[in-house]
């Protein structure tokens, strides 16, 4: 099992059932919460990364997730085996760093816990805070693509320094 991640202001730790009920208070989806929180645990016993519960480093409050999961088949300009990042933050401390910080710490331990050298994103049209995260983070567009469900999104890229 990972250790805990520890940045200047948030503590990132694998999620689990146990933060289940947080997570639905953050992101106001009981659904979501219970199929990130279901899944978590089997993904990171498969593959020895996965999803990454941010909190607060003060307080311990749960802030979101930070996601790097194998994509799975469905996203269309996004290959089933490759690892996709995902990441959002809570209402109240979006636009304050949070996802950049917690991405990139979690980006840093799959490096090297994973062994990859790319990961792939993908971004809904109309959303400039995802799209200030990535490029922060160093993604770049790669091309248009497809969600699960068919809607129109952009797809981005980061490849490792070597």
């Amino acid at each position: 099992m990972p250790p805990l991640i520890r940045t200047p202001r948030l503590v990132l730790k694998p999620l689990r059932l146990d933060d289940e009920a947080d997570h639905a208070r953050a992101s106001g989806s009981a659904e979501d919460a219970a199929r990130d929180a279901r899944s978590a645990d089997a993904h990171w016993r498969l593959h020895g990364f996965g999803l990454w519960a941010i909190r607060d480093r003060v307080d311990g409050v749960f802030l979101g997730v930070a996601e790097l999961h194998v994509a799975g088949e469905g996203i269309d300009g996004i290959a089933g085996d490759e690892i996709e990042a995902g990441w959002w933050v809570t209402e109240a401390r979006r636009n304050t760093g949070v996802a950049t910080e917690a991405m990139a710490a979690a980006i840093d331990d799959v490096w090297s816990r994973a062994g990859t050298v790319g990961l792939v994103a993908y971004i809904a049209p109309g959303n400039p805070a995802s799209e200030r995260v990535a490029a922060k983070l160093g993604f770049v567009v790669r091309g248009p693509g497809r969600g699960r469900f068919a809607e129109a999104m952009t797809v981005y890229e980061l490849r490792k320094r070597v």
